[in-house]
């Protein structure tokens, strides 16, 4: 059974727009925007003022660990024209990112990745936005 993942509901309106240019432009691979999709529809849609700090959601900063090969990372998910690899911003229509939004500090997370299923944890989330009362970012 699938675990439950939260998104604020600005974040499911910015996502569902995203999502529909997206697929007009073709610029982004469709199987990733389909996964995000997936995920933001049966997400549930939570006030930007009542979620969690301990969920994952646009533009926090997440310390993430790589089950496999125990090497450890911090991300931040951002937008497509945001995403920079070097600088750890991965766009939310990356497998990564699209994997992580909704899901909540100690859940495990697996995405398919180039070599296969990678499985991640969620060890912290750094920043929120949401928690810092930045609601409109």
């Amino acid at each position: 059974m699938e675990q439950q993942i939260k998104i604020t509901e600005l974040d499911y309106l910015r996502l569902s727009n995203l999502i529909g240019s997206a697929k007009k432009k073709k610029s982004f691979d469709l199987q990733n925007i389909e996964a995000l999709a997936y995920e933001i529809k049966r997400a549930e849609k939570v006030d930007s003022k009542k979620i969690s700090s301990e969920f994952v959601t646009m533009n926090s900063i997440v310390q993430v660990e790589s089950l496999d090969t125990k090497k450890q990372m911090k991300v931040k998910i951002v937008y497509p024209k945001d995403a920079d690899f070097s600088k750890g911003h991965v766009s939310v229509l990356s497998p990564l990112g699209s994997a992580l939004l909704g899901y909540k500090l100690g859940d495990t997370v697996q995405f398919n990745a180039p070599r296969g299923i990678v499985s991640i944890k969620i060890l912290a989330i750094d920043y929120q936005p949401e928690a810092n009362g930045a609601y409109t970012m």
